[in-house]
C-alpha cells in the first residue's frame, strides 16, 4: 500500500471514496474533522441516527459534484475515550467495506485531536493505520472459484504534513512482517517444511545487511547431542532443520536478545496421536517460529539499533517405526535426561535443545520464546490473550509494556515452583509432562531448567497464533502474533 500526505482537503486528487471521522455526541454524531462541501450529504443521515459515531460504526453515502462516488462516516465513539486500539478497531472496519464494494483508492480525512491529552498526532496515525494495514490482507493461495479479494493500494492522508509519513511508513514496514508471519502459518504443511523454513531465513539474510543465516542438518544435530530435538525429528520423512538467524543493528554493543520460536511444521501426536479434530490445524504449531523470523526480518527492515538472533529447532513431529516411543528417556543438550509422559508434548522438547544451545553458544543478554505449547493456556485465558512466563522483572515489564501499546494481549502467570514436584520421574532427571492441573506452568518449569540463570521470558501463544473466525482486524487463520509486540519491545529497550 501507498499512503500519502495532502495538507488541505481542497488539494486532495480523484479516489473512489472519502472518509470523514466523526464523534459520538449526546444527541447524535459530531464531526471529528471539518467537512466543509460535504456538510449537506452527512446532514440527513446522522439526523435520522443512522448514523451515530459509535465506535467503529460506519455508513456509506453516494454523492454528487466531488472527486470521489462515495463517501464513508466512521464512528470514533466518545472524544474522550478515544485509544490508539479503539482506531485500530474503527478504521479495520473502514477496510472491510473498501474491501466489499471492491475499492482501491481512497482519501481519508484525519481526526482533528490537537486538544486532546491522552493521545498525541503520531498515536492517531499509528492507529488508523494499523487498523487499515492489518485487514488489508488476503489469503487465498488454493480458492480457485472465489472472486478474487480487491485490497486497498493507495490511501491518501488528509490534513497532515509530509513528515509524518515516517510514521506511516514504519507501520507498513511492521505490517509486512505480520503478513510474512501470517502467509509461513497458512501455507501447507507439506510446502512449509523444515527445509523450507532454512531457505527462508536465508533469503531473508540475503536481503538485509549485518544479517547471517545459519542452518544445520540431522548430522550436525546429532554431533550437538541435541538429543530431544533429534528423538522428536527421526520419524519425519522431511528431514529437520536447527536454523539460526542473525541480525548485528549495533555490532559494537554488547547486548544481545536471542528469539526462541518453536518449529514443529505439522504435529500428529506422535505415537500419542491426536484425535479427529484437534490434527486439522497443526500445520500452525510453527507460529512461534513463523513471529521470531518476521521479527528479525522487520528490525531489519527498519534498521533497529539491536542485535538479535532468531534461533528455530524446527521438525515435523510424525509416525513411523522410528517414532520416539512413551515411556523411553532421552537425554538434553544440557545433559539432562527426561523421560517421555506423551509424545504430543513434544514443543518442550525441541525448544529446550534450542534453549540450550542459545545460552552455551550465542552468550545472551536474554532470551525470549514463543510457542503454542499447551492446549492448558487456552483453557485458562481464552484465545484472546497469551501466557507470559518470566524470571526476571525488567524484563517482564517491557514485555508488558509492548502489549498495553500494540494490544497483543499478555497475561503474567505464575513460575510456581511447587508444581516441580509433578515433573519428577523415576527414572530420568525430569518428565516431558506434569499432567493436566497447570499444565501450562509445568510446561513452562520444564523449559525454564534450561535456560540458567538468564533473564528469560516464556510467551504461550497456543490461543493467539491462529483464530478459527475473523475478529476485528486479525483475520480467520493465521495471525501473526508475536510481531508487533517484539518490535515495540525493540524500540522501547
Amino acid at each position: 500500500m501507498l499512503f500519502s500526505a495532502v495538507p488541505q482537503l481542497a488539494k486532495r486528487k480523484e479516489a473512489e471514496l472519502i472518509v470523514f471521522p466523526f464523534w459520538q455526541g449526546a444527541k447524535k454524531a459530531k464531526p471529528a474533522a471539518v467537512l466543509s462541501t460535504f456538510s449537506s450529504s452527512v446532514e440527513l443521515p446522522i439526523d435520522a441516527k443512522d448514523f451515530t459515531g459509535k465506535q467503529g460504526e460506519t455508513l456509506l453515502l453516494y454523492i454528487k459534484g466531488e472527486k470521489e462516488k462515495r463517501c464513508m462516516l466512521v464512528g470514533l465513539g466518545k472524544e474522550e475515550k478515544l485509544t490508539v486500539e479503539s482506531l485500530r478497531v474503527a478504521y479495520s472496519n473502514v477496510a472491510k467495506e473498501c474491501q466489499k464494494k471492491a475499492i482501491s483508492k481512497i482519501n481519508l480525512v484525519v481526526p482533528t485531536i490537537s486538544e486532546l491529552r491522552h493521545i498525541d498526532v503520531k498515536g492517531c496515525l499509528k492507529g488508523i493505520a494499523e487498523g487499515i494495514l492489518l485487514t488489508n490482507y488476503c489469503w487465498g493461495q488454493f480458492a480457485t472459484l472465489d472472486e478474487e479479494t480487491v485490497l486497498l493500494k493507495s490511501v491518501s492522508i488528509i490534513g497532515i504534513r509530509t513528515a509524518l509519513l515516517e510514521t506511516l511508513h514504519t507501520c507498513e514496514e511492521i505490517a509486512e512482517g505480520v503478513y510474512f508471519a501470517r502467509d509461513l502459518v497458512n501455507g501447507n504443511a507439506d510446502d512449509i517444511t523444515p527445509e523450507y523454513l532454512g531457505k527462508t531465513a536465508k533469503k531473508i539474510a540475503g536481503k538485509f545487511a549485518n544479517t547471517t543465516a545459519h542452518v544445520y542438518d540431522r548430522k550436525w544435530i546429532e554431533k550437538e547431542k541435541m538429543g530431544l530435538f533429534a528423538a522428536v525429528a527421526r520419524s519425519s520423512v522431511n528431514p529437520p532443520a536447527f536454523i539460526v538467524l542473525t541480525y548485528k543493528g549495533h555490532p559494537k554493543s554488547k547486548d544481545h536478545t536471542v528469539l526462541v520460536g518453536k518449529g514443529v511444521t505439522y504435529d500428529t501426536g506422535g505415537l500419542n496421536l491426536k484425535p479427529t479434530g484437534s490434527m486439522e490445524d497443526m500445520r500452525q504449531d510453527m507460529s512461534g517460529a513463523a513471529a521470531v523470523l518476521g521479527t528479525l526480518a522487520t528490525a531489519a527492515s527498519l534498521k533497529l539499533k539491536h542485535n538479535i538472533t532468531a534461533v528455530i529447532a524446527a521438525t515435523e513431529n510424525s509416525i513411523d517405526s522410528a517414532s520416539y516411543k512413551p515411556g523411553d528417556v532421552y537425554k538434553s543438550m544440557a545433559g539432562l535426561t527426561v523421560e517421555i509422559g506423551n509424545t504430543d508434548a513434544e514443543g518442550r522438547l525441541t525448544l529446550a535443545d534450542a534453549l540450550t544451545y542459545s545460552v552455551k553458544k550465542l552468550k545472551p543478554t536474554r532470551l525470549i520464546d514463543l510457542a503454542t505449547l499447551t492446549g492448558s493456556m487456552v483453557i485458562a485465558l481464552g484465545e484472546g490473550m497469551s501466557g507470559l512466563f518470566c524470571n526476571h522483572d525488567k524484563l517482564s515489564k517491557g514485555l508488558l509494556d509492548a502489549s498495553g501499546q500494540t494490544s497483543e494481549v499478555l497475561w503474567q502467570m505464575p513460575l510456581y515452583a511447587p508444581y516441580k514436584e509433578q515433573l519428577k520421574s523415576d527414572i530420568a532427571d525430569i518428565s516431558n509432562i506434569g499432567g493436566r492441573a497447570g499444565g501450562s506452568i509445568t510446561a513452562s518449569l520444564f523449559l525454564e531448567k534450561f535456560v540458567e540463570e538468564l533473564p528469560w521470558a516464556h510467551i504461550d501463544i497456543a490461543g493467539t497464533a491462529f483464530a478459527r473466525k475473523e475478529q476485528g482486524y486479525q483475520p480467520k487463520n493465521g495471525v501473526g502474533f508475536g510481531v508487533r509486540l517484539l518490535i515495540d519491545f525493540f524500540q522501547n529497550l
